[in-house]
């Protein structure tokens, strides 16, 4: 059976460790695609991820809306990663954004079509890119960036819509 985020956030809010785990393993993949995008490096990634986890973990009581769950999370790691990269306590391999595995016939194009948006991305302002990263790698809704950015939904709509405006001008 599978529970609903809410329903496994009241269970984690009284001391259920396995709903905790199952709530984490919802956003999991989501939050180290993320991380690899901000950090550009896996293991660094692997870690902002793993110490995400455990800042919300011991947080949890303090998480008033089960529904803003998601944006609590993103935004906890957002700010675990760019402590990291203040810090730079890791060292950056390269600037790929992380794989996906492409059928073998498309790995060429497949490498260099993510070339290319990396490097686009790169052109983007911190926010832009940040905003952009939430939306299409993360899958946050424009509430969820909102409350993870700072910003009201509206802005994040306009910024998320010039920003993808700008990256097809720089792919174009």
């Amino acid at each position: 059976m599978e529970y609903s985020a809410a329903a496994l956030l009241k269970q984690a809010k009284d001391g259920n460790a396995s709903a905790f785990g199952a709530l984490y393993a919802q956003y999991a993949e989501e939050a180290y695609r993320y991380a690899c995008a901000i950090l550009k490096d896996t293991h660094a990634a692997e870690d902002a991820v793993q110490e995400t986890c455990i800042k919300v973990y011991q947080n949890i009581l303090n998480i008033r809306n089960p529904d803003a769950f998601k944006a609590y999370f993103f935004k906890t790691l957002s700010n675990t990663a760019k402590t990291m990269l203040r810090r730079s306590t890791f060292c950056t391999v390269g600037t790929e954004l992380p794989e996906t595995r492409p059928a073998p016939e498309n790995t060429a194009q497949t490498a260099e079509m993510r070339t290319d948006l990396t490097a686009a991305l790169e052109k983007l302002s911190e926010e832009e890119r940040q905003i952009v990263l939430l939306s299409a790698v993360a899958g946050l809704r424009s509430k969820e960036i909102a409350d993870t950015v700072g910003l009201t939904a509206g802005a994040v709509r306009s910024k998320l819509s010039r920003s993808l405006q700008k990256l097809r001008t720089y792919l174009a």
